[in-house]
């Protein structure tokens, strides 16, 4: 099996682990206005927040443009406020300290650090601002390993369009066909890095399959199983 010159992952639910990092905030979020709401604790703050946040998604028929807004509003109205608050410092609030709340999805350090130890090169490509990228990358046990982030906002499209994977890609100096993407979305992850060329690695667990399309090339539960393929397989079988 030959492997990759560079490995690209994305953040949310892949190299972050989303609703830990929620925990991590509504712990925050309790500590600057837990003396102002009754009753409920950090635990019904990370509720609310994970309902209106929805995995990082919108619904379709969501009133929101984004989840900053829906998951403040959220806090405003579902909380017990003993003392009124304003929605533009809730939505600040999570602007402040949302990205930099950050955990590690499980086993993304021992598989960046095994990429790295076969001299795979290591890059993010997500949606989303580019400040925010950067920032939950920086806090990141791991972040000196990866070389490159690119957002939609720094690329000027979003995955799935094939351009955000081409332009990762062309900034690193590696073949389309010699990098793999891991991601757990499949339309946005999996089908769209397949379709721009390079090879897809989809993490499930956080979402269905689509019924009617391929299943994807390669498929892992946990990316302690990526860092024991990559720790298997000898430096004599990357690409040349």
């Amino acid at each position: 099996m030959r492997f990759p010159k560079a490995v690209f992952f994305d953040l949310d639910n892949t190299l972050v682990h989303r609703d830990r990092s929620i925990d991590l905030y509504a712990s925050q979020f309790w500590r600057d206005f837990g003396h102002a709401i009754g009753s409920g604790g950090e635990g019904n703050v990370a509720a609310v927040i994970k309902r209106y946040d929805n995995g990082g998604y919108l619904p379709a028929d969501s009133s929101f443009k984004t989840i900053k807004q829906a998951v403040s509003h959220g806090l405003l109205t579902e909380m017990d406020w003993r003392q009124a608050q304003e929605p533009e410092g809730l939505l600040r609030h999570w602007e402040r300290y949302n990205a930099i709340c950050t955990a590690a999805m499980p086993g993304a350090a021992e598989a960046v650090a095994a990429l790295s130890a076969q001299g795979v090169r290591v890059g993010v490509i997500s949606n989303g601002s580019h400040r925010t990228r950067l920032e939950k990358v920086a806090c990141l046990p791991f972040a000196s390993a990866i070389e490159l982030t690119v957002s939609s906002e720094s690329a000027g499209a979003s995955k799935p369009d094939a351009a955000i994977f081409r332009l990762a890609a062309e900034a690193l100096g590696v073949p389309l066909g010699a990098c793999w993407y891991v991601g757990d979305n499949p339309f946005n992850d999996v089908l769209g890095a397949s379709r721009a060329g390079m090879t897809p690695v989809w993490l499930s667990g956080f979402h269905a399959w689509p019924e009617g399309e391929e299943m994807a090339y390669r498929q892992i539960s946990s990316l302690e199983h990526l860092a024991g393929m990559m720790a298997a397989v000898p430096t004599c079988y990357l690409f040349e």
